[in-house]
């Protein structure tokens, strides 16, 4: 096994699983689907955003892939049964996700298109969104990283989650833009039912679909203000395809478009127009927390998490801070919805499910957590009011490339309480893989010092919101690590 690193050998992911050597004839797999399909080698490589030359040694059995996730990968974009490539079960075999045989050429050939257009967004999410904050010099950017934001939308200084009040608001109105206009139909690819896919969700759902792609009755922002170290939020409801309907819509409009195109020539995103109005679409926040472990001298360090793109449909391919996840209650039963309408609850959800490896809450069904005599709920909870572990936010961001919103967030948790929850923490999860900078033990983390967040500011292919966290937290040490 090998271990995964970054281009400069910096930064480091727990052993890469590979499949054993006889997992997959994979070169007649390709080489059939290439036949059934009538596309070149150099198509099939836009498809799965590789070389001709790469391919051609795949297909003649000069080259193997032995990497599980990459397999899964050309799995899902070609729309096969992970059973063709040795990795599961047999299973029926298909197409491409969608169809069948009978599926026309040229709606192949359009999502084809649009499946190799949604690999360069994923591949350049980097690039894409320096180009995309470049879309609006008027508004303000945290220090040198994108995330775009507004001057009122960021706290004076680090605001204890306590002293955040959430306010329901039963009465607001339906937002102006759901991506279902004529402005959004570019980035909607055919569909085998004929005309386009109505939303751009659908087409994700059943052309591209990533490992974790459920649609979940979620919080929608409506305000936001700060006043004397305290924090309002005010919410309604959306849902989480509601949301994707227009930020990744938005981002594939700019991926497909030629090289630095003015606002002007993406209609989609002019038809969105002031990305702050939060009237005029839905906007459903992730929480993105970085996780200091602080020890007695007062230093610090923190791990990142190396999102994949074949498992999440958002920042796939870049590093982010642990945990991020979109603000929405675990279950769709009423009462969990109330009663999961809490910033700390849904942090500590996401603390279980990318440090420990605990299953998602899916939102669809299931039983109600119990966030109080449950572990590691009781232990988190135990430990925040003893204060050993302190929670802050900082404020609000877009992420210019999607316009979604960032509620950006820090946890402080003293070494002891660290390593007694965190124990069992997980080297590979759901969303992607623990980073740090030792290749021997990554989830052992990154020391917090200035020389190494200058770095990971300056040289990795950092979120938007995990950028600004790190560079607000540094800002703001002093109060974040005294004792």
């Amino acid at each position: 096994m090998t271990v995964s690193s970054s281009a400069d050998g910096w930064l480091f992911s727990p052993p890469v699983r590979t499949a054993p050597p006889d997992s997959s004839d994979l070169g007649d797999v390709l080489k059939a689907y290439r036949t059934r399909h009538d596309l070149s080698q150099a198509e099939l490589g836009d498809l799965l955003n590789c070389d001709q030359s790469y391919l051609s040694m795949l297909e003649r059995g000069k080259r193997f892939v032995r990497d599980i996730g990459e397999l899964r990968r050309f799995a899902a974009v070609l729309g096969l049964p992970e059973a063709e490539l040795g990795l599961a079960d047999g299973q029926p075999a298909g197409t491409l996700a969608g169809g069948d045989a009978s599926t026309p050429r040229e709606v192949l050939m359009d999502q084809r298109a649009w499946r190799s257009h949604r690999r360069s967004l994923n591949a350049h999410r980097f690039e894409l969104s320096r180009r995309a904050a470049a879309l609006y010099p008027d508004a303000h950017q945290i220090g040198s990283t994108p995330l775009l934001t507004r001057r009122d939308w960021l706290a004076s200084a680090p605001v204890d989650l306590d002293a955040i009040t959430l306010l329901w608001r039963s009465d607001a109105t339906a937002p102006v833009v759901t991506g279902v206009e004529p402005e959004s139909a570019a980035v909607r690819p055919r569909s085998v039912r004929g005309g386009r896919h109505h939303r751009y969700s659908e087409a994700i759902r059943l052309v591209d679909r990533p490992a974790l792609f459920v649609n979940r009755r979620s919080f929608r922002l409506l305000d936001v203000a700060w006043a004397d170290g305290r924090g309002r939020m005010e919410f309604g409801y959306t849902s989480y395809f509601e949301m994707v309907d227009v930020c990744e819509a938005v981002a594939h409009e700019l991926t497909a478009a030629d090289a630095n195109p003015m606002l002007g020539q993406l209609p989609f995103r002019s038809l969105i127009s002031d990305p702050f109005d939060l009237a005029r679409r839905p906007l459903l926040p992730s929480i993105d927390t970085l996780t200091l472990r602080r020890t007695r001298d007062g230093s610090a360090t923190f791990v990142l998490h190396r999102r994949e793109a074949t498992n999440v449909a958002l920042a796939g391919g870049l590093i982010h801070v642990m945990p991020a996840g979109v603000f929405q209650p675990s279950t769709v039963l009423p009462w969990d919805q109330a009663n999961d309408f809490d910033l700390w609850r849904n942090m500590m959800r996401e603390f279980a499910e990318e440090f420990l490896g605990d299953p998602e809450a899916d939102g669809d069904s299931g039983e109600p957590i119990d966030y109080f005599d449950t572990e590691p709920y009781r232990t988190l909870n135990q430990a925040r009011w003893e204060r050993s572990i302190r929670t802050w936010c900082f404020g609000l961001g877009l992420d210019p490339l999607t316009l979604a919103g960032e509620i950006l967030a820090v946890a402080v948790f003293d070494a002891d309480v660290y390593d007694q929850v965190f124990a069992g923490i997980v080297g590979r999860n759901n969303e992607g893989t623990v980073t740090g900078t030792d290749p021997a033990r990554p989830e052992a983390g990154i020391a917090f010092t200035n020389d190494n967040i200058t770095r990971l500011l300056a040289e990795e292919r950092l979120a938007p919101a995990a950028a600004a966290c790190l560079y607000l937290a540094w800002h703001h040490r002093d109060l974040l690590l005294k004792g």
